[in-house]
C-alpha cells in the first residue's frame, strides 16, 4: 500500500514540476520575448505579464469547480497539461505578432489555473487518511516546486540566447507533453459526474480561453475587469461578515486584517519577473566570479536565486518553529509578518544602493545574490499565512470563498506590482538608473509603512484573538488542539 502511495506521490511531484518549469521558463524571459515578438514597449509588456498573473491567479477558482463537479480531478490535471503542453507548443511554432501571443497566453492560463486546485486535491486524495508522513510528502512537493522553477529559470534564459526563442520554448513543450504523459498513469480518484460532461467542458474551455484572450489582448478592458474584481471581492467580503454568526465575527475581521498584509506581498513579488530582470539586464556585469571562475549569467536566470534561496532556508525556518514550539512559545503570525516585511524592506533599500552604484557602470551580480537572499526569506516569512488564517478564522461554510477571494486579490496585487514596476522606466522604454533608485526607494519606503502598521497591530491583534477564541466552543478533549497562531 505504500510503495503505490509513493509511487502516486513521485508522479504527482513530477507533474508539479513540469508545470512550474514551464511557467517559470516563461517568466524568465517573459517582458523580453513581448517586446521583441508583439512590439510592445517595455512598459507594455511588464502590464501585459501583469494581466496574466493577474488571470493565473483568478481562474483557478473556477478550476477547483471543473475538477469537483465535472470531471474529477486526475482527469482535469490531464486536461490542463494538454492545454499547457499545446501553449507552448504554440509559442515553440512561433506564432507570432499580438494576436498570435495573447491567444497562446490565453491557452497557458485555462491549462495553469485549471492545474493549480487539482494537483493539490489529487495528493490530498492519494494521503486522505491522515498518514503520518504528511508533512514530510508536502515538504518534498514544495521542493519540486522550487526545483522546477530553478531549472526552468536557469535553463530558458541560456537556450533563449544560445539556440533562440522557439527551441527553447519547445524544451519546455516537450516537458509538458511528458507530465501529460504521466498524468495518464494516475491512478482514479472518484468516478466523475455523469451526463453530457464531455460537451460542457469543451464549451467552458471554449468560453475561457476566449474571455482571457479578449482581456490579454485588449489591456484597457483587462484593467477595468480587474478593479471590477477587487470590488466585487470586497462585497463579498462585506457579505460575508455580516451574515456570519456573531462568535465568529472578530475571527472574521482579523483575517480580514491578516490577509491584506499576505496580499500585499505579490505586489513585491511581481517585480522579480519585471524591475529587478530589468534592472539585471540594464546595470549589472555578465559575469559573476565564482569558486575562481568567470561565469555568463543571463538576466532572466538571476530569477533562480529566488527559488535557490527558498530551498536553502526552508528547513532554517522549519527547525526554527519546531524549536519555538516545543519551548511553548510559537512565533506568531503577526510577528512573522513584522520580519518578514522587515527582510523585504532591507531587501529593496539593498538594490537602491545597487541602483546608486550603478550610475558609474556595470556592478557586481553579488549585489543581487545579497538582495535575493533577505527577499526570499522574508518571502517565507509571509507568503503561505495568508490562507493559513483563513483556515484558522474563517466560519466552515466561507473558507471556500475565502480562499478564492484571497487568489483573486492575490492577482490584483500581481497586475499593481507590474504597474508599479512601470514608474521605473524612462519614457523611451529603457530604465535608467534614477528610475530604478526612485522605484526601489518607494519600494522599501512602502515595505516599511507594512512593518511598522504591523508591530502597531500586534498587540489589537492579540486582543481579537483572545476575543475569537472565548467565543468559540473549545473543541473536545478527544480532539487534536489546533497549533495556536497568536499565543
Amino acid at each position: 500500500m505504500m510503495e503505490s502511495r509513493r509511487r502516486t506521490f513521485l508522479r504527482i511531484a513530477t507533474l508539479e514540476l513540469c508545470e512550474r518549469f514551464g511557467f517559470y521558463g516563461l517568466q524568465s524571459v517573459s517582458v523580453l520575448y513581448f517586446v521583441r515578438t508583439m512590439g510592445l514597449s517595455e512598459q507594455g509588456a511588464i502590464m501585459l505579464w501583469g494581466a496574466f498573473s493577474a488571470l493565473m491567479f483568478g481562474v483557478p477558482v473556477l478550476g477547483g469547480w471543473l475538477g469537483d463537479r465535472m470531471l474529477g480531478a486526475r482527469r482535469t490535471v490531464a486536461v490542463a497539461l494538454a492545454l499547457l503542453a499545446t501553449g507552448y507548443t504554440g509559442l515553440a511554432s512561433g506564432m507570432g505578432g499580438a494576436a498570435g501571443v495573447s491567444l497562446v497566453l490565453a491557452v497557458l492560463v485555462c491549462g495553469g489555473g485549471i492545474f493549480k486546485p487539482n494537483i493539490t486535491s489529487l495528493l490530498r486524495h492519494a494521503f486522505s487518511d491522515g498518514d503520518d508522513r504528511l508533512d514530510i510528502v508536502f515538504t518534498i512537493y514544495y521542493m519540486s516546486i522550487n526545483v522546477g522553477a530553478t531549472i526552468a529559470a536557469l535553463a530558458i534564459p541560456f537556450l533563449a540566447v544560445h539556440i533562440g526563442w522557439q527551441a527553447s520554448f519547445g524544451v519546455s513543450a516537450a516537458v509538458l507533453w511528458i507530465g501529460f504523459a504521466v498524468s495518464l498513469t494516475l491512478p482514479a480518484t472518484a468516478p466523475p459526474p455523469a451526463g453530457g460532461g464531455d460537451r460542457r467542458l469543451w464549451l467552458l474551455l471554449g468560453a475561457g480561453i476566449g474571455v482571457a484572450f479578449t482581456l490579454l489582448h485588449y489591456p484597457a478592458l483587462a484593467k477595468i475587469c480587474i478593479w471590477i474584481a477587487a470590488a466585487a471581492i470586497v462585497l463579498i467580503w462585506i457579505v460575508l461578515y455580516r451574515r456570519a454568526a456573531p462568535i465568529w465575527r472578530a475571527g472574521l475581521k482579523l483575517s480580514f486584517a491578516l490577509q491584506a498584509e499576505a496580499i500585499l506581498f505579490f505586489l513585491f513579488n511581481q517585480q522579480i519577473a519585471t524591475s529587478l530582470t530589468g534592472f539585471a539586464r540594464d546595470h549589472l556585469a555578465g559575469t559573476i566570479r565564482l569558486a575562481g571562475v568567470d561565469w555568463a549569467v543571463q538576466p532572466g536566470q538571476f530569477q533562480s536565486l529566488n527559488n535557490l534561496w527558498i530551498v536553502i532556508f526552508a528547513p532554517c525556518l522549519a527547525a526554527l518553529y519546531y524549536h519555538a514550539e516545543r519551548k511553548g512559545r510559537p512565533i506568531s503570525v503577526p510577528i512573522r509578518f513584522l520580519f518578514g516585511f522587515v527582510l523585504l524592506t532591507a531587501s529593496f533599500v539593498l538594490w537602491r544602493a545597487a541602483a546608486l552604484a550603478g550610475a558609474a557602470g556595470p556592478i557586481s551580480p553579488w549585489w543581487m545574490v545579497a538582495g535575493y537572499a533577505l527577499f526570499s526569506l522574508g518571502e517565507l516569512l509571509i507568503a503561505a499565512l495568508g490562507l493559513a488564517v483563513i483556515a484558522r478564522y474563517a466560519p466552515p461554510d466561507g473558507v471556500g470563498r475565502l480562499m478564492g477571494c484571497f487568489s483573486v486579490f492575490g492577482g490584483l496585487a500581481s497586475y499593481l506590482g507590474s504597474l508599479v514596476a512601470t514608474y521605473g522606466m524612462a519614457g523611451s522604454g529603457t530604465a535608467s538608473t534614477a528610475g530604478y533608485t526612485h522605484l526601489f526607494g518607494n519600494l522599501a519606503a512602502l515595505s516599511a509603512i507594512v512593518a511598522l502598521a504591523s508591530a502597531l497591530f500586534i498587540p489589537f491583534a492579540r486582543k481579537m484573538d483572545a476575543h475569537w477564541r472565548h467565543a468559540i466552543p473549545r473543541p473536545s478533549s478527544t480532539d487534536k488542539t489546533p497549533t495556536e497562531i497568536l499565543p
